[in-house]
């Protein structure tokens, strides 16, 4: 009985408790091959990551641009209900409580996606205009290259 399941197993390259015999002419993977595979998958998911990881940050300054923009939209609107912008001194805190019994311009102190608090100056230090919106960027100084501008 056991010889007769041993040939059915052997006529489809199965031995009884062990693993599948090998075909003539083929071979297993070697340790070294192995290994090289690994380190290629290794390499390739270090270059996925850091690729996604530069979309991630990319998104993030996206987003601090356009909340720079809502800023700079919020603060023109400040300037058609009171007549003018909010001085240096009034800050981005005249958007919450503007005068007059004004509704809020915006709803809570806008932050860029880094956290930061969006620096307003007026009269703007550039020159580009009557005011300055700036996020301090990824470092959270002020005056370094990351720095982003409204447009």
């Amino acid at each position: 009985m056991r010889a007769q399941l041993n040939r059915r197993l052997a006529r489809h390259g199965l031995r009884h408790g062990r693993r599948p015999a090998l075909r003539a002419g083929e071979r297993g993977m070697t340790l070294l091959e192995i290994m090289i595979v690994i380190a290629i998958l290794g390499l390739l998911a270090s270059v996925i990551v850091v690729a996604v990881m530069n979309q991630f940050e990319n998104a993030k300054i996206q987003a601090s641009k356009i909340t720079l923009k809502s800023v700079q939209q919020a603060l023109h609107q400040y300037n058609v209900n009171v007549g003018e912008y909010p001085t240096q001194g009034e800050g981005l805190r005249a958007l919450l409580n503007p005068p007059d019994g004004l509704r809020p311009m915006v709803e809570s102190m806008p932050k860029d996606s880094w956290g930061n608090e969006i620096l307003y100056f007026n009269p703007a230090r550039t020159g580009t205009g009557p005011f300055e919106v700036v996020s301090k960027g990824k470092d959270g100084q002020e005056g370094t290259e990351d720095d982003l501008r409204a447009k």
